[in-house]
């Protein structure tokens, strides 16, 4: 598995690892909620029985689709790896003057987070590997403006990204967020989420 699917489960403080070598298996900091992470298998393949939620990369394959479906899966959302090179990508973002933005680095990922007037109206965080950054799509908190607040975290980022010689930044981006891409982004794969009823 490429080595950002293991970046994503400490993006979203979860605990990974990897009990073959096409998967990736992660939980929350308690143990639960176990996510599995790979790529497509055929339609022969059964989910590990405590798997609550799984992710797909690449594209979807039907007959795998319908096997999930009759064992009690429902697909809950699609999602899209973006890639960037720093340089490409848009590295400052003009705020309001009312606005400002914050940076903390944690242990696993960097934090970054736009205000207004004091309140936070948006978020995100990167993980830094040791080729790429690898990021989250930015939560937004009822900003005024949320392509603004969103184009904000992630030009930070970018400028961060790049301040590091980093050569590629990726993106997890939601359907929507991909289907408008920005100056600079490609799509590089599709993660398919699927969860148990």
């Amino acid at each position: 598995m490429p080595s950002w699917t293991s970046d994503y489960a400490l993006l979203r403080d979860r605990i990974a690892s990897f009990p073959n070598q096409q998967e990736v298996r992660s939980v929350n900091q308690d143990g639960d909620d176990v996510e599995i992470l790979r790529y497509w298998p055929d339609a022969s393949w059964t989910a590990p029985a405590d798997a609550k939620r799984l992710i797909f990369l690449g594209p979807s394959d039907e007959s795998t689709r319908a096997s999930l479906q009759s064992q009690g899966w429902q697909h809950s959302a699609t999602m899209h790896l973006l890639a960037g090179k720093p340089e490409d990508v848009e590295q400052v973002v003009k705020l309001a003057d009312t606005s400002g933005l914050f940076e903390a680095p944690m242990e696993n990922y960097d934090v970054v987070e736009v205000t207004d007037f004091d309140r936070p109206v948006a978020r995100g965080r990167m993980h830094f590997g040791s080729a790429y950054g690898l990021l989250s799509d930015p939560d937004l908190f009822s900003p005024d403006d949320p392509d603004v607040a969103r184009r904000a975290v992630l030009a930070n980022f970018a400028g961060a990204a790049f301040s590091h010689g980093l050569p590629w930044l990726l993106l997890v981006a939601t359907e929507e967020h991909a289907s408008q891409l920005p100056v600079g982004w490609s799509k590089a794969t599709e993660l398919t989420f699927w969860q148990h009823n």
